[in-house]
């Protein structure tokens, strides 16, 4: 894992403005904000995302949020759980501004932190990596 201690707490393995990495993340999130909250949701609560669903109960609720122009509250309640759950460098007022100005990079990130963490939990030491998309089996063509 590339955290590192500062002051006590670990750093976040990953950076904010590293949100246009893997595309498919950054591109559902743009899209589908809540869905990227669901998810990190489930894994906060399970450690993993056995039985997720996509469309599931904190999908919903942010989803409700959002159209009022409140996305920023459940995502600085999300990053909040994350820092304090896994000892993470930060607060309150800094997760709020972040949440508000940079909500998809502040989505992504939470996200990609607990992917890493679930990895680790499993037993591997590789940090997060986008998926390598479909591979064909070495069938002819013709």
């Amino acid at each position: 894992m590339s955290s590192k201690e500062k002051n006590g707490e670990t750093t976040w393995a990953h950076g904010l403005f590293d949100c246009c990495s893997p595309g498919g993340l950054c591109f559902m999130t743009t899209c589908c904000p809540c869905i990227t909250y669901g998810k990190a949701q489930h894994r906060m609560k399970h450690g993993n995302l056995d039985d997720y669903s996509c469309c599931n109960a904190s999908c919903v609720i942010f989803a409700c949020l959002a159209h009022c122009g409140l996305q920023c509250i459940p995502t600085t309640m999300q990053r909040g759980d994350i820092r304090e759950k896994h000892g993470l460098e930060g607060g309150c007022f800094g997760d709020f501004c972040k949440s508000c100005w940079c909500n998809c990079c502040v989505l992504i990130q939470n996200e990609k932190e607990l992917e890493q963490r679930e990895a680790l939990l499993k037993g591997s030491s590789e940090p997060y990596r986008a998926n390598p998309g479909m591979v064909y089996s070495g069938a002819s063509t013709h």
